[in-house]
């Protein structure tokens, strides 16, 4: 807001217009003129001004048309109109279209000192109104942000769901007058590993797949802790990485912090040259700590799960976890006819190599066994500690066949590689199989044979 209260004089009678401005300066306000409603307009076009004194009697443009002009321009600036006492009805007509009062010529100057001192506090009270209006819609905006945010956090704790559920809401809420588009890197072994992206082609981010601590303005924001905006993030230059040949963009670059550790990073892509208030960043940094506890979260919960269904001892997948995959995978095959066979298996004579070995020979013969199945298997099947030293390997869309020839191999395998021998069942799914239990039944079953029949050997 201006210091002092800024009034346009628009009459066409130079003596009146100066006695008028050295009048109202004395009374301590600031002074512009205009002889007539075109020039008055075109000051009124290039300053800000409170208060206008408007002649109704006026060459070129007419009083009551330049009055309709100014309201339809400045809605908010007051006039006052003075007439002559020939023009009354005009001066009344001038009220009812936005006028704020009427002074009729020759009036006292008290008199119209008065009328602009009511006029500019109307004035100032209805802008601050519109500046309480903006405010209060400002703060609907970032509560609205605030609770989205914490609405997409609170109905997902899975990564692969929260991390774009996020970067839509974002660019959903309105905070922004621009076009947003967005990636979130999480930290990841001392640097961070590009997570999810949105409106944005994996080619342009394929240099920035993974960051390290420190590197360029992404790795720098990550080790201080602090927001970063560029408004232009080709020219600035601080990310080597950059193609230069890729047109402009603007930047904000926000730490996701969880109890003070940045846990990823928020990079919001721009239209170049764009302002972002203050208020954006506070609302941004408010968000991005919402985000980071949201992530730590689900990486707890991530952990959490992978512990309780994986062996702690060999990292393969646990007997829990099997009977998640092999229900969906048996009524996949029942309900689409498909193939779908089990390989059971386990270490012969395993309790005296536990004896000879001790216990912790035994854990890392268990271990080594582990990496020789995961290996020779396709990335399609799984392979399972089911207990003790048994374990399950679940191979879809495979039949009888190739599933032995699988096993042959697996056998083959662990012989060469380990001090062991190994026996294995195969089973396959037939369509008068009732559950999954019978398919892993049938592959218990051949296993028995094949420690009945000599061990280091598949049955089926």
């Amino acid at each position: 807001m201006m210091e002092r209260p800024r009034i346009l004089i628009i009459d066409d009678d130079p003596n009146l217009r100066k006695t008028l401005a050295d009048i109202i300066r004395i009374k301590g306000y600031e002074t512009l003129t205009a002889e007539d409603g075109e020039k008055g307009l075109a000051v009124l076009l290039e300053n800000s001004v409170n208060l206008i004194l408007l002649d109704l009697g006026l060459p070129g443009i007419p009083g009551l048309e330049v009055l309709d002009r100014i309201k339809a321009d400045s809605p908010l600036t007051g006039v006052i109109v003075l007439t002559g006492q020939a023009t009354i009805d005009s001066a009344v007509e001038a009220t009812n279209r936005g006028a704020f009062s009427y002074l009729v010529k020759p009036y006292e100057i008290d008199q119209l000192i008065n009328h602009i001192r009511r006029a500019i506090e109307k004035q100032l009270a209805e802008e601050e109104i519109i500046r309480h209006h903006i405010e209060l819609k400002r703060m609907n905006v970032e509560l609205k942000a605030l609770n989205e945010v914490s609405l997409v956090i609170s109905r997902t704790i899975d990564l692969e769901k929260l991390l774009p559920q996020i970067l839509q809401t974002l660019a959903g809420t309105g905070i922004f007058p621009f076009e947003i588009k967005g990636a979130i890197f999480l930290a990841e072994g001392g640097g961070f590993r590009l997570a999810s992206f949105l409106s944005l082609s994996e080619t342009m981010l394929k240099p920035c797949s993974d960051i390290s601590m420190g590197e360029c303005i992404c790795g720098s924001c990550a080790s201080t802790g602090e927001v970063a905006f560029l408004r232009n993030f080709i020219e600035d230059g601080r990310h080597p990485r950059c193609d230069p040949e890729m047109a402009p963009y603007g930047r904000l670059i926000i730490p996701l912090k969880a109890i003070d550790k940045v846990v990823g990073i928020l990079s919001l892509y721009v239209q170049p040259d764009v302002e972002v208030s203050d208020q954006v960043l506070r609302l941004l940094s408010s968000l991005a700590n919402q985000i980071g506890i949201a992530i730590s979260n689900a990486r707890l919960y991530e952990e959490t799960k992978t512990f309780s269904l994986h062996d702690p001892l060999t990292g393969l997948a646990n007997r829990r976890f099997l009977q998640i995959q092999m229900e969906k995978n048996f009524e996949a095959a029942k309900r689409y006819q498909g193939k779908l066979s089990v390989i059971m298996l386990d270490i012969d004579h395993f309790k005296r190599y536990n004896d000879t070995q001790g216990h912790l020979g035994g854990d890392r013969l268990l271990v080594s066994l582990a990496k020789v199945l995961e290996r020779e298997l396709r990335t399609a099947d799984s392979v399972f500690r089911y207990g003790g030293e048994e374990f399950l390997c679940l191979l879809p869309e495979t039949d009888l066949i190739m599933a032995c020839e699988v096993a042959e191999r697996l056998r083959m395998a662990v012989q060469a590689e380990t001090d062991v021998t190994i026996s294995l069942g195969v089973a396959s799914y037939t369509d008068d199989m009732p559950d999954k239990e019978t398919l892993i039944k049938k592959a218990d079953e051949a296993l028995y044979r094949a420690k009945e029949n000599g061990r280091n050997r598949v049955e089926q």
